[in-house]
């Protein structure tokens, strides 16, 4: 299954005889696709832009990446077949890819706009409203044109706050204001939001849901598997002019890490004070047991015990956190090629001190 999937709806439009060999075939493909088969979804923010040389790439690189994904027979998706993939819809195709653009800056336009045409590609621009026709910046007649040659348009908020520093009444009229004004100026349903700066928490992922996006996309690195939260979608950044074809293609072929029974979970802690990170690898034969590792944004590297009968990984070290938010990231080598599998999320601190902030997390 390289590069083609045949979903319900495709089944639904061919003829009596001809949807019956399809059924056929979508049993088969999904038997046959690998539990560990996953989409990347890909992050790019600006384009030639040299004052920006952490988040920009060059127009060429991107040209490289782009034709990459033809030759090898890379199935670029749009986020309605991403979404298809996350609810069971369809299966997950092997070589899977998502392009998404963060920000909606002016060089997305001139600069990566037409090399997507060139390739015929879908794609999904994530914009804030605010910035919208403001100096560097499309405006809505390039948006809509972008509407009319494959591409989409996601909310970004309306003013690109953070997140988890502004209170919950103004979380919710950032995405309901965005989607409002995008929606008006567009003509269409705004079902995809990715989250400024990539900060999240629970709530922030509960208002977003309750206000009709169907997808909620992240910043944490590694790939979407068939068990990825539809609020939680992970994105790999191609940015920077550190990034060679060679860091592109190791992005796209990280395995997904498969966990369970975190601690703590994803979102607000209950205070400052772990006592312990934990959490559960599926099927922990596959992987080398010296090389599973757990790292946390402000310790780095945590100091670890993995049982490669359970998959159970451990950091038993109490620890007080001092940044705001932090991301657990865990990573395994398959004992099969030697790849690294990945698996991130964030931890976000208490919004005030409690007076038992010290005291270890539940």
């Amino acid at each position: 299954m390289t590069g083609k999937w045949i979903s319900r709806d495709i089944v639904r439009r061919m003829g009596r005889h001809a949807g019956l060999i399809a059924l056929v075939c979508v049993f088969v493909l999904t038997a046959q696709a690998s539990l560990y088969a996953h989409v990347s979804v890909l992050l790019y923010h600006k384009f030639d832009e040299a004052d920006s040389p952490s988040t920009s790439v060059s127009s060429d690189m991107f040209d490289a990446q782009m034709r990459y994904l033809k030759e090898h027979h890379y199935c670029v998706m749009s986020m309605d077949e991403l979404y298809g993939c996350i609810s069971g819809e369809i299966p997950m195709p092997e070589k899977g890819v998502v392009i998404t653009i963060d920000d909606g800056y002016l060089s997305e336009y001139t600069k990566a706009f037409p090399i997507l045409k060139k390739y015929g590609y879908p794609f999904t621009i994530f914009v804030f409203t605010h910035a919208v026709g403001a100096d560097n910046y499309m405006d809505w007649g390039q948006l809509m044109e972008v509407c009319r040659n494959r591409g989409q348009v996601g909310s970004h908020t309306h003013i690109h706050p953070h997140l988890v520093d502004i209170p919950y009444g103004k979380v919710e009229q950032e995405l309901k204001v965005s989607k409002e004004i995008i929606e008006k100026h567009l003509g269409t349903k705004i079902k995809w939001f990715a989250y400024p700066f990539g900060d999240y928490d629970d709530q922030i992922r509960s208002i977003a849901s309750s206000l009709g996006y169907d997808l909620m996309l992240t910043s944490d690195p590694g790939n979407v598997s068939s068990h990825c939260l539809p609020d939680m979608v992970p994105r790999q950044a191609i940015v920077g002019r550190n990034m060679t074809m060679k860091r592109f293609i190791s992005k796209l072929d990280a395995p997904c890490l498969i966990t369970s029974e975190n601690s703590p979970g994803p979102g607000r802690l209950k205070g400052r004070g772990l006592s312990c990170v934990s959490l559960t690898i599926k099927d922990p034969q596959r992987y080398c047991p010296g090389q599973v590792q757990m790292f946390l944004s402000e310790k780095g590297r945590l100091k670890t015990t993995f049982d490669p009968s359970t998959g159970r990984l451990v950091c038993s070290e109490p620890m007080v956190l001092s940044k705001k938010v932090n991301r657990i990231i865990t990573t395994a080598r398959l004992k099969d090629g030697g790849k690294y599998a990945w698996d991130s999320y964030l931890i976000v601190l208490p919004e005030k001190n409690h007076e038992e902030d010290a005291k270890d997390q539940d």
